[in-house]
């Protein structure tokens, strides 16, 4: 073969194409390996410079920054001195310090000799959930305190580990520290994209029937003014009064109703951490649910379903779910949950929710899963039943049935029978009265799990293949 500085001459030797006198093979290497040496002392100097360059604490000098990343206490009220706990620091600004002015007789006024600490400091509180994160100032921090038996959790929530370092640097601080819909205003968790136009404002509000949002409340006040809805925009498919509440669910497709459901994808993302949908809606169907007031339907929650996995036996049934902070505690999110395993049940087949969940969305499925299977087991018609029958009954997949029976620790392994289950009266017993209990109790604003003799719903891909034909029939 020929080499790119070749070409053949007339008598078929190979000719070296002229380039000039050719470097000696000694001086090429010298050259090299000198280029090597050079490139590898300019890196050696340059991790010199960066250790020389590091930041370093001074307790004792408060006019001094504490470097990002360093780990110490922090006291979160200083009314509760004795409440302490271990943080690291994420970020830090500069606070606005004021200068001495003039008096109205002459001369600025005399500065008193008071420190102050010109930053302040976004800190993560280590083993506990990123929505802790907040900013303190100087005086609740501490350089030295007790020894805190902290188990640190390293929890991936299905990514790896350079999307994960990835996505916590890009969403390290809140860039929105509350919002407003409605009566409500709720401290928020976590970052959310929202755009560039609106990081400037501390606080959004939003409207509580279309969720358009808004830097000032003066906007969502002529808003309101002109804002004709009352519910959200899509098909009213569950409506049920409860004990003190009335709720109606909505069915909104994402490809239809774009900006509304990315408004709602913007309001989740604050309050989940790895996972949201607010780029494309398209994909996915939202069940929106809303208490029923008598200024129109007000959002307190909803859950999302990709389109496709109707078409398949078993899969995710919910990809997204979140029951807002002002409304939870009153069965919302088990209503949310509930409703998503009604809709698999109509569609025939199993589900779950996609993972990550997260640490809230676990314990509201455990402790929904837990309800529904002794529910069962209550029941005296039920005193035999297989795993594969609790899976039919409740659609819910054989993973997730196992393992609450383990968690229940009601599950028992015997060499000639195999697997069995076996249900002490106590915890029957227990979880009766704690029904009874919630129901008894008049004055609380609480909503069941759905009633399936409520929900007025089609499958979408049944919806579709019904269009189709209704359109072939009516071109014949």
């Amino acid at each position: 073969m020929l080499g790119a500085k070749d070409f053949v001459g007339a008598s078929g030797s190979r000719v070296r194409e002229s380039l000039g006198p050719k470097m000696p093979r000694a001086k090429k290497l010298l050259k090299r390996k000198q280029k090597k040496q050079s490139a590898g002392g300019s890196l050696k100097k340059e991790k010199h410079d960066d250790k020389k360059n590091k930041e370093q604490v001074f307790p004792d000098d408060i006019t001094k920054p504490i470097p990002i990343g360093h780990r110490l206490w922090v006291i979160p009220d200083l009314k509760r001195p004795d409440n302490i706990d271990y943080v690291s620091v994420v970020e830090r600004k500069n606070n606005d310090i004021p200068s001495a002015t003039p008096t109205p007789l002459g001369p600025p006024a005399e500065k008193k000799d008071v420190k102050v600490h010109p930053w302040r400091y976004y800190i993560h509180f280590v083993g506990r959930d990123r929505r802790m994160d907040r900013w303190v100032n100087y005086e609740q921090l501490r350089f030295t305190g007790p020894d805190l038996n902290i188990e640190e959790h390293h929890d991936n929530h299905g990514f790896d580990e350079q999307s994960l370092k990835n996505h916590e640097e890009a969403t390290k601080v809140k860039n929105v520290d509350a919002i407003e819909i409605g009566p409500h205003v709720m401290e928020t968790w976590y970052f959310s994209p929202f755009p560039a136009e609106y990081t400037k404002y501390r606080k959004l509000f939003f409207c509580e029937f279309c969720l358009s949002f808004f830097g000032l409340k003066s906007e969502l006040q002529r808003h309101s003014k002109k804002c004709t809805w009352t519910h959200p925009p899509g098909n009213e498919i569950y409506r049920s009064k409860d004990q003190n509440i009335e709720v109606a669910m909505f069915e909104v497709d994402g490809g239809k109703e774009i900006q509304y459901t990315q408004n709602i994808c913007y309001i989740a993302k604050l309050f989940l951490d790895h996972k949201t949908l607010w780029e494309d809606t398209t994909p996915f169907l939202f069940y929106v649910l809303t208490e029923v007031t008598s200024r129109g339907c007000c959002v307190v929650g909803y859950f999302s379903k990709e389109k496709s996995t109707e078409l398949v036996s078993h899969g995710n049934n919910v990809a997204c779910i979140l029951t807002l902070p002002c409304h939870q505690r009153k069965g919302f999110g088990k209503f949310l949950i509930s409703l998503s395993y009604e809709l698999s049940k109509l569609e025939g087949k199993t589900g779950s929710p996609e993972e990550p969940i997260s640490d809230l969305g676990q314990q509201a499925y455990n402790s929904y899963w837990k309800g529904v299977i002794l529910d069962i087991l209550a029941d005296p018609s039920h005193k035999e039943i297989t795993i594969h029958q609790i899976s039919q009954m409740t659609s819910m997949t054989y993973k997730h049935i196992e393992q609450t029976l383990k968690a229940l620790d009601i599950i028992q392994y015997d060499s000639a029978e195999g697997y069995m289950i076996s249900v002490p009266n106590s915890l029957i017993k227990s979880h009766m009265d704690k029904k009874k209990r919630i129901a008894a109790d008049k004055a609380r604003k609480y909503v069941r799990p759905c009633d399936p003799k409520k929900v007025r719903w089609f499958p979408h891909h049944a919806k579709l293949l019904h269009k189709k034909a209704r359109v072939a029939a009516q071109n014949n």
